[in-house]
């Protein structure tokens, strides 16, 4: 039976044994989980663990089974979830690691205590599968051998394995033998219910490899039907946005083919609100937005591109360079589509960066020279005003005329000629900060501090920078040079004190 049929019969059983808060906390906790709300999986898994152990205790031993209740295959269940949540919906990749791999490895057999209805293993290979989809490839297949998979195949967990494994050969660029290995479910008694709505979404991603999005967008219009008539699912909101994101990802490359009428693309796409609140979610919609900003259809603007560098960075950090890199490079096209060769610039170094982590970097790499074409061939910048007063004509501008991206480019272009003027270092950190892309604009800043440490002004301003960032390692460092320069003892104790916010700003 897969996982989600286990957790109803499992919360069935414990309502009967008058334990309801732990029985909706087995359904629930898959739930919020899907819907990404990992506070709240953490604090119901906390607080069901807790009320587990305490009846496990009672019952007189904590390896014993509490008759009638649960056993410790649903403990194991309830731990589960708030790692899970991390790796699935927030789509953690090296920062959720090192707890992947120890969860792995302290995990029970797959009948140690009962079929499991959930794998450490798995949660591991979705971690690998985060950091560098197409890189860890071999780690992964190592992974999900025969050996390591030995005992699983008749527990609950086991649809997961065989969904890793299809997505595995999607990622080894065989689309055509995952979708075959996904059409031999459709043909058996149990296949369909076995794999469920993860399995048509698996076929969905394996069709769009394979370039078969119309065949894609059939198989998401059968998931919405039988939505439609199944109203008291209680996954449905989650399955729904997952068909919206994934529909307008389709529609939106089918329109840039000429495929389908533009307005017809652009009418399911989600808000930006909805990607900033999943982030698994968020390459699916940057994906359909560029292709509906190369259709005219969607506004260019500098705002956009803020939030696909934010969700770049976000990648970044959370362990996933594939992904990151990937967004910035989207974040560079669509830079160059505007004019913004600054962003552009900054975006391209950034997924360079990211790239230098991946495995297998060959498509990847050739989309890394193509962004640099494209960067090398924007004309340059034109000045709107001398150096020495670029400054008073950008603060005179009014509303309607600022545009950060287009600061940004004056300031650096002054900067040229003039690189340790502590003013337009200052611009700089805040038009960065405005642009999301902060750590650019301290690189200037850093050359003029630690060549002049004594310049308070220039400091204080890269120490703004810094905080905007939570780069407390960058603040410690700004701490250290200024210590060793020439600034005043109250000047120093002053970033100190500022030094101590990093942490929690």
């Amino acid at each position: 039976m897969p996982m989600w049929t286990w957790a109803g019969e499992t919360a069935r059983r414990l309502i009967n044994a008058g334990q309801v808060d732990l029985a909706e906390a087995v359904t629930g906790l898959p739930e919020l989980a899907e819907a990404g709300d990992a506070v709240q999986v953490e604090a119901v898994a906390r607080s069901a663990l807790r009320t587990a152990r305490r009846l496990v205790a009672e019952a007189g031993t904590a390896e014993a089974e509490v008759p009638g209740v649960f056993g410790p295959d649903t403990l194991f269940y309830l731990a589960h979830w708030p790692l899970a949540v991390r790796i699935s919906a927030l789509a953690e990749g090296g920062r959720a690691l090192p707890r992947a791999v120890a969860a792995a490895e302290d995990a029970p057999g797959p009948h140690t205590h009962g079929p499991l209805p959930v794998s450490a293993l798995e949660t591991l290979v979705r971690c690998h599968a985060n950091i560098d989809a197409a890189g860890t490839t071999d780690l992964r297949r190592e992974l999900l051998s025969s050996r390591n998979l030995a005992g699983w195949e008749r527990t609950p967990a086991w649809p997961a394995f065989t969904l890793a494994r299809v997505h595995l050969l999607i990622d080894e660029g065989a689309p055509d033998r995952a979708e075959v290995e996904l059409r031999r479910y459709e043909h058996t008694a149990t296949g369909a219910a076995l794999l469920g709505a993860d399995g048509a979404f698996t076929l969905v991603r394996a069709l769009r490899h394979r370039d078969a999005h119309a065949q894609a967008l059939e198989t998401l219009d059968r998931m919405e039907a039988q939505l439609a008539l199944d109203p008291h699912n209680t996954r449905r909101p989650a399955l729904r946005r997952r068909i919206r994101f994934e529909r307008a990802r389709l529609l939106s490359w089918l329109a840039r083919l000429g495929q389908c009428p533009a307005r017809d693309a652009v009418t399911p796409l989600p808000t930006v609100e909805e990607a900033e609140a999943h982030p698994h979610l968020r390459p699916a919609w940057v994906e359909a937005v560029e292709n509906l900003v190369c259709q005219g259809i969607v506004r260019n603007d500098w705002r956009l591109g803020v939030r696909v560098t934010t969700w770049s960075r976000y990648f970044e950090r959370v362990g996933a360079p594939r992904r990151g890199a990937e967004l910035a490079l989207a974040a560079a096209r669509l830079a160059v589509g505007r004019g913004a060769l600054w962003v552009a610039g900054c975006s391209a170094r950034r997924a360079e960066r990211l790239i230098g982590e991946l495995g297998r970097t060959e498509e990847i790499l050739g989309d890394l020279g193509e962004v640099h074409a494209m960067i090398a061939a924007m004309p340059p910048i034109r000045p709107l005003a001398p150096p020495d007063r670029i400054l008073d004509f950008l603060r005179a501008q009014s509303a309607e005329e600022v545009d950060p991206e287009n600061q940004a480019e004056q300031v650096n272009a002054a900067l040229e000629h003039r690189p340790h003027d502590t003013m337009l270092l200052s611009a700089l950190g805040q038009v960065g900060r405005t642009l999301m892309l902060s750590d650019a604009a301290t690189e200037p800043q850093w050359r003029h501090v630690r060549q002049r440490p004594g310049d308070q002004r220039a400091a204080l301003s890269l120490l703004e920078t810094l905080l905007h960032d939570n780069d407390t390692a960058g603040v410690r460092d700004l701490v250290r040079t200024l210590a060793a320069g020439a600034l005043p003892d109250a000047s120093a104790d002053l970033l100190a004190s500022r030094a101590e916010l990093a942490p929690h700003s």
